[in-house]
């Protein structure tokens, strides 16, 4: 499925995570951050939704991102060690509880008019998710 809108393609990322174990990639070479990426990686195992929650949250995020597009231009979303802002509220309206590793940590997409960008981890490459490259 190709999302036919930087909201869509935005929400359709981050619900991608949801019914599988989310990647959690964490910075650094030292023993607290591999103990932290260990920890985040169990707890990402048991905070796999089902693909309904994927769906609904899907649905409610496309709905606000489109919103902060019309209103603002941007919808800017991430996770530092949780989801915030646009995630959780639209976590919210689908009426599901994100767990801090339902989704990547540190992580953010941000979509404006022209395109989509993503990047997993806080050191993570950008990459165009929207529009499709032919």
């Amino acid at each position: 499925m190709t999302p036919d809108s930087p909201a869509a393609a935005l929400a359709h990322w981050w619900a991608s995570f949801l019914p599988d174990v989310a990647p959690q990639v964490i910075a650094g070479d030292t023993s607290g951050a591999a103990a932290t990426a260990a920890l985040l990686n169990l707890l990402a195992a048991r905070q796999i939704h089902t693909v309904w929650d994927a769906q609904r949250f899907e649905a409610a995020l496309t709905t606000l991102a489109q919103l902060a597009l019309d209103e603002r231009g941007v919808a800017d979303t991430w996770t530092d060690l949780a989801p915030i802002g646009l995630l959780r509220g639209a976590a919210e309206l689908a009426g599901i509880t994100l767990g801090n590793a339902s989704l990547p940590v540190q992580s953010q997409a941000v979509a404006r008019p022209t395109g989509v960008i993503v990047r997993l981890g806080v050191d993570g490459d950008w990459t165009q998710i929207w529009p499709p490259f032919p």
